[in-house]
């Protein structure tokens, strides 16, 4: 069986090895500093310290794109791993439509059978029972973007699992962002992880209710949350690196993440927090 590549392995071993590479390259240029004229080129000839100088020009160089190689290779492995777990939302959510899907006859014939012995009223308590189940996953299915409606999902479920109720209103299709899915799904994601931690200490009425919106100049989202208000004083730092709400668990990256991306295309986003409801909203121009 093949070993599986791991990508943080790697790129700790060529940096290692570049380290090394550069020691050697600078310890070689002090002892020839020290120990001879640095500037007698026509000795140097002779010797073959110039074709040594050459070496270390070249393996200096090699360093510098080594280095370049390597930022790119852990953006893409990011990327590939950001884009991996897309995937996998995106295999869960059509399970769940094929299994809808499915059972989508049963349901039919149990409400007929009630029907027929004149159940009305479980024929009722049942249809309403099966239509919640539908309306979940249908009203995360207004967009355009496959990976925002499977990241819609897994959030949604998430949340429910630990007792948080969401409430979702989407009235854009996203269809022409410009920002890539696996980004976009970034913001989301950091903003909605945010919300449900801290509705984890809350004892009742949990809510978490997302808006995703457009204008004439911008594609827009709003996610509220009734939990803990937050501070003025980390409001006004709350987008910076090492900034976090969540204590000694947090790392202070995923809001800095999210407001990075959206600068990057020409968006913004801000917050707002009292004793009722703490407020994300963030918006890219179209």
């Amino acid at each position: 069986m093949k070993k599986r590549l791991d990508i943080n392995k790697t790129i700790i071993t060529i940096i290692a090895l570049s380290i090394m590479q550069i020691g050697t390259i600078v310890a070689v240029i002090t002892y020839n500093y020290f120990h001879q004229n640095p500037f007698d080129f026509q000795q140097k000839l002779y010797s073959g310290d110039l074709f040594i100088y050459i070496i270390i020009f070249i393996g200096i160089i090699n360093s510098f794109f080594t280095v370049k190689n390597i930022r790119y290779l852990y953006g893409r492995s990011y990327e590939y791993a950001t884009l991996k777990h897309t995937l996998e939302q995106l295999e869960n959510l059509n399970k769940t439509l094929r299994a809808q899907r499915h059972d989508f006859m049963n349901h039919l014939q149990v409400v007929y059978s009630l029907m027929e012995m004149e159940e009305y009223l479980e024929a009722t308590e049942y249809i309403e029972k099966v239509f919640k189940d539908i309306q979940k996953v249908n009203k995360i299915l207004k967009t355009a973007n496959p990976a925002v409606n499977a990241l819609l999902q897994a959030k949604t479920l998430y949340a429910e699992k630990r007792g948080i109720r969401t409430e979702i209103a989407i009235t854009t299709s996203f269809k022409d962002l410009k920002v890539p899915s696996w980004e976009f799904c970034r913001v989301l994601g950091n903003i909605i992880d945010n919300a449900i931690y801290a509705l984890q200490e809350s004892k009742e009425n949990r809510i978490i209710q997302i808006e995703l919106f457009e204008d004439l100049k911008a594609y827009g989202f709003r996610i509220k949350n009734n939990g803990p208000v937050i501070s003025q004083e980390i409001i006004s730092k709350i987008f910076k690196a090492g900034v976090t709400t969540k204590g000694e668990k947090g790392e202070g990256m995923g809001l800095a993440i999210v407001k990075d991306i959206l600068m990057e295309y020409g968006g913004d986003i801000k917050v707002v927090s009292d004793k009722t409801v703490t407020i994300f909203e963030g918006w890219i121009p179209r």
